[in-house]
């Protein structure tokens, strides 16, 4: 290219730019007032809080996608069938960080990547580039824990999942959850489960767990949000899955997810 070439074609974007720049305000509020859909939530609807969450900003973001998201059910679609999630509503800011990752398609194309036998399966991830970019694009943050009190890790019960180490708070990942498959438990047992894992079971869940199958010793340790409501035999199905020494199923099982209205539950 020829010097004076060269110095047109700068002038000529610098021109441009002047020009984007100019227009910056009017297109800001052209693309605002055009995006719609559950899956672009705009700066200006959430109080100019940034899409990209931080611990900064997170919980009041959460707070207020949970007041403009009413939903509570989610189907979460494998190759053995579908589930459906109750999302709980006494756990109001992880319901909604499941939802907004739902409409921001975060679950569709990552896996159930563990299965650890007669315990839970664990979903929300992959060993692809591509998932690390979506997390990238969402952000960097915890969802506070919201623990409570008949909550547990019943079978069939939706938990979050949560880093051991540096997080005296207990707060959840916000992209990873997993099933209880669990297991049936006589009282005697109970307690010497209680005395292994050096934790306390309330007479409560004594008398809960040795009728109900679960995994009463994560109780207290990670937060109980849903619950399968259809689909338990395709959560068992994926339970019994081949895996290697890892917990990694032998053949990938991707999965969807997709938010329901009341009432759209097959009899």
């Amino acid at each position: 290219m020829s010097l004076s070439l060269f110095r047109f074609t700068s002038i000529c974007i610098t021109t441009l730019l002047l020009f984007g720049c100019n227009q910056r305000e009017d297109a800001i509020s052209v693309a605002k007032e055009k995006t719609t859909g559950s899956e672009q939530v705009s700066e200006k609807k959430h109080n100019n809080k940034p899409l990209k969450l931080t611990n900064d900003n997170a919980l009041g973001f959460l707070e207020d996608y949970g007041n403009e998201h009413s939903e509570e059910l989610v189907r979460v679609g494998t190759r053995y069938g579908d589930m459906v999630i109750r999302l709980y509503k006494n756990t109001p800011l992880h319901r909604a960080n499941f939802l907004y990752l739902t409409n921001q398609n975060y679950f569709n194309n990552t896996w159930f990547y563990r299965v650890s036998k007669g315990h839970v399966i664990q979903a929300g991830n992959t060993d692809a580039a591509a998932t690390v970019k979506k997390r990238d694009a969402i952000g960097d943050y915890q969802v506070p824990n919201e623990m409570k009190e008949g909550n547990w890790h019943k079978r069939g019960a939706v938990a979050a999942a949560r880093k051991y180490s540096n997080n005296p708070d207990k707060d959840s990942d916000p992209f990873e959850f997993y099933i209880v498959i669990g297991q049936s438990y006589t009282r005697g047992q109970l307690v010497l489960l209680a005395e292994k894992h050096e934790i306390t079971l309330s007479d409560a869940q004594l008398d809960f767990y040795q009728n109900s199958p679960g995994s009463p010793h994560l109780d207290g340790e990670h937060t109980v949000f849903g619950e399968v409501i259809q689909g338990m035999d395709v959560v068992m199905k994926i339970s019994q899955a081949q895996v290697d020494e890892g917990e990694w199923p032998l053949t990938n099982i991707p999965i969807t997810t997709e938010i329901l209205q009341t009432g759209s539950l097959n009899p």
